[in-house]
């Protein structure tokens, strides 16, 4: 400890005595990093050795006089002395104004969030998309509907319903400075949507352009969502046999506004490249759709909306992804706020999502406060076959569906002699299932915010539904089986899934599920929530006789204060795939599915490792921010839960500190507390786990950073059978990253440190899990450029070197099998790269 506190305290002292230079500073300019004033910002110009009513004049008189020929025309300014003007002469340098079209010009003023946005996917790709849309294509503040808004970055519930009240009281909203001044409007929401609104009808040169962005991207780093649902054995499991890196090229585009297209194509690493049936072309995803087609005119009807139609791939999220949200991600504690939003609706679908994405059509009609969501699917899905025939003309059942990281045409299992040699299976799992899904969502207004559901969708399927854990876990293992998980047991199937289906006749098994969702919005306070129930031959809505799902949420917002609570409670038997719902751990966590030792295939793992369904859990979860001074905040996150499965109590505390003594340098401490039955000391499930985070961050000139971090980690858990004594695991990492941006259009970032344990971190815009049992040192580099306003390049490049490993055997791949090789010294050393192209038009 006293090693860590000397650390701590040496990165405080040296970034203390930097913050010092930083307030002295007069100036970010000089004579070698001079602002072109013609194309600066008020907030550029306010740098400037000014007073702010003089920077703001200059600004004016750019702006609606026209642009200086010359520095000289700066003393034509009142208030610019020749003194004055001497002293800003060498700061300042004067070019020709490059005239933009007006998406150009957006895109100038929103180039660093296009930056983040750009990698920052995988499970909010429907909002990136609509993100990037909008900055192209900017919302109409005044025409916007509740949906409109609420799918915006950061923008609240609450401030949805205070821009469509303030817009219906006063008439009209005119410019982002009517906008800041509404009542209820959180400044984060009016810091987010400005960038995405307009306050009037199109010009002309935008009423019928082509907007569009194109993103390709090549890499070999493993895929992650978030820290709390990686491992070391993760890890290990991805980095083999990676010789072939991800693919992903992904477009969408958009024209008058109301017609929309867009394809992709996705390629996991080490995966073959799958081709159409009969033709040598990859299989992509498509889409093409209309959006906010006024009807009335057309069938006689007023008031009547087409608000969405889409052909092809699409998404569809209802309520609180109780019943509906098809991506193949799970996103731990997603509570539909703040930077774990989800989209609402329906949209156009070029993610990276496979096995539960959705292929047909989907419609959104409106009709004065009432609206309806209708769509169907027919789409072929990844799923683990059963060896034995269920029936001798309908062939053989399948066990479970499952999400797959490389889609090979058979896994490999074991061998069913005595050898436990892996050989391929006799029975492929690529695209064995075929699924037809339909449903809908019918939702009443009662004002802006307030509004009352109905969900329904049904899936049928082309195989019976027969759920058997002798077809995952190893022959040998079957003993176990006297104990597996209740969560396990609960799979939906077997002859309650048996039926026909009146639409199509193949289908043989089915599943359905249907519910509600509701919200209000009471001046500062908005409620929410979503029933669900999984048919099972019960009476509707009638509790106890089927599995059923509930989550209710309650959010209060003040200006400098906010809280949220979330209550969710999941019956076991709630096998729903479409369910992303709030949950700190996705399904089968610490079934005999975790321990892909007792399975017939390694690669059964996936069940749980890329399961996107929740735990079956009951728990409340709190989340609060408070701003106590401009210098000060505070956060926290406080959930407590029961698994259903063994009635294991858990809990997880986490609390943010952020301090800014001065405006150029912060601190911020974060601490995390998590245990599971940890007033039950004989039970085997538990574990206690403490993780400090510390950084201290300076903000330099032109927008560069510097920052040291630490982190310190410890995690006891109670030892197996096979173990003797407890296990304490521990990590530590520290070291420092910077940003420096030479100009607008180029940016280096760049990170070096050392670790020990398990460490997760984010680099740039990927989010990324590391381990090292006798530590390792690893950095990595990415510059970001702009070639010029349309035109994006990201190049990534990432090292880890590893602490030697002596006097070990080993056998090398590429020797006989058997034979042992004797070495004194051993690194591991692994590198990534990650190379991204963006154009927006």
């Amino acid at each position: 400890m006293v090693k860590i506190y000397k650390i701590f305290i040496f990165f405080f002292v040296a970034l203390s005595a930097l913050s010092g230079t930083l307030s002295a500073q007069e100036t970010i300019y000089s004579y070698e990093n001079q602002l072109d004033i013609n194309n600066a910002t008020l907030e550029e110009i306010s740098a400037l050795p000014i007073s702010e009513d003089l920077a703001k004049a200059i600004y004016e008189r750019i702006t609606y006089r026209g642009y200086f020929k010359s520095v000289y025309d700066l003393r034509k300014v009142e208030g610019i002395s020749q003194t004055l003007f001497d002293k800003l002469k060498p700061l300042l340098h004067v070019e020709p104004f490059r005239k933009l079209s007006s998406v150009q010009q957006r895109v100038e003023q929103v180039y660093f969030r296009l930056d983040r946005w750009s990698g920052n996917e995988g499970t909010n790709d429907a909002f990136i998309d609509l993100w990037i849309e909008r900055i192209l294509e900017p919302l109409n503040i005044n025409e916007a509907s509740y949906d409109d808004l609420i799918n915006l970055q950061n923008v609240s519930p609450l401030d949805a319903v205070s821009l469509i009240n303030y817009r219906d009281d006063a008439g009209e909203i005119r410019s982002a400075r009517d906008m800041r001044g509404i009542p209820g409007l959180s400044y984060y929401g009016y810091s987010n949507a400005r960038n995405f609104v307009s306050y009037g009808k199109d010009s002309e040169e935008d009423a019928q352009r082509l907007h569009g962005h194109i993103t390709t991207r090549v890499d070999n780093t493993p895929f992650f969502a978030e820290e709390a649902e990686a491992s070391a054995d993760a890890i290990q499991q991805l980095i083999l046999d990676n010789e072939h890196p991800n693919q992903y090229i992904k477009s969408r585009f958009s024209y008058d506004r109301n017609f929309k297209f867009g394809f992709s194509f996705n390629r996991f690493l080490g995966e073959p490249v799958s081709y159409y049936d009969g033709i040598k072309f990859p299989q992509l995803k498509f889409f093409a759709g209309v959006e906010n087609i006024d009807l009335g005119d057309k069938i006689g009807i007023d008031d009547l909306t087409l608000k969405k139609l889409y052909v092809g791939d699409y998404s569809v999220t209802f309520g609180q992804g109780v019943i509906m949200e098809n991506t193949d991600f799970f996103t731990p504690r997603k509570s539909g706020f703040g930077f774990r939003k989800r989209f609402k609706g329906i949209s156009g679908d070029n993610s990276q999502t496979r096995e539960f994405g959705l292929r047909g059509v989907a419609t959104e009609l409106a009709y004065k406060d009432f609206s309806a969501i209708g769509f169907v699917s027919l789409k072929s899905r990844d799923a683990i076959l059963n060896t034995d025939i269920a029936d001798s003309t309908l062939g053989r059942g399948f066990t479970q569906l499952i999400v797959l990281d490389q889609r090979f045409r058979r896994a490999p299992v074991l061998s069913t002699d005595d050898s436990n040699v892996l050989v391929d299976s006799e029975y492929p799992w690529l695209d064995v299932v075929k699924e037809l899904t339909y449903g809908g969502h019918l939702q009443y207004d009662f004002v802006p915010g307030t509004w009352l559901g109905l969900t329904y969708y049904e899936s049928a399927y082309d195989r019976y539904l027969n759920p058997d854990l002798t077809q995952i876990v190893d022959r040998s293992q079957l003993g176990r089986l006297v104990t597996a998980d209740s969560e396990v047991k609960q799979s939906y199937g077997g002859p309650i899934s048996r039926g026909t289906n009146p639409f199509w006749d193949s289908a043989i098994s089915f599943r359905r599920v249907y519910g509600f969702d509701f919200q209000a919005t009471i001046e500062n306070l908005a409620i929410m929530g979503e029933f669900g129930e999984l048919d099972k031959g019960g009476s509707v809505f009638k509790l106890g006789d089927d599995p059923t799902a509930v989550v209710l949420s309650a959010y209060l917002q003040f200006p400098s204060f906010n809280l949220l609570g979330i209550y969710r409670n999941y019956d076991l038997g709630f096998d729903n795939p479409y369910q992303r719902s709030f949950s700190n751990y996705r399904r089968y966590k610490g079934t005999i599915y975790e321990d892909y030792f007792y399975l017939q295939s390694p690669l059964y793992a996936q069940l749980y490792s890329n399961a996107p369904q929740p735990q079956s859990e009951e728990g409340f979860y709190l989340s609060s921010y408070y701003q106590l001074s401009r210098q000060f905040t505070t956060r926290f996150e406080y959930d407590q839960w029961t698994r259903k499965a063994d009635q294991a109590k858990q809990y997880r505390l986490v609390g943010t500190v952020d301090y800014r003594p001065i405006f150029p340098l912060q601190i911020q401490l974060r601490q995390k507390w998590q245990a599971r039955e940890e007033d039950n000391s004989n039970s085997l499930r538990y574990f206690r786990s403490l993780e400090f985070r510390g950084r201290i961050r300076a903000r330099l000139s032109n927008f560069d950073s510097f920052s040291l971090f630490y982190t310190n980690g410890k995690t006891l858990v109670h030892p197996r059978p096979r173990i003797f004594g407890d296990i304490t695991l521990d990590s530590e990492a520290y070291g420092a990253t910077m940003t420096h941006n030479f100009n607008n259009n180029l940016k280096l970032s760049s990170s070096l440190f050392y670790y020990e344990g398990f460490f997760w971190n984010f680099e740039d815009t990927q989010f990324v899990v590391m381990n090292s049992t006798r530590g390792a040192l690893r950095y990595w580099f990415s510059m970001y450029m702009r070639l010029n306003t349309s035109v994006s390049v990201r190049l990534k490049y990432t090292g880890d070197f590893q602490q030697p490993i002596q006097n070990i055997q080993f056998s090398p791949r590429s020797e006989k099998a058997g034979e042992l090789y004797g070495t004194d010294n051993l690194r591991q050393r692994q590198s990534f790269f990650y190379l991204e192209m963006n154009y927006n038009f």
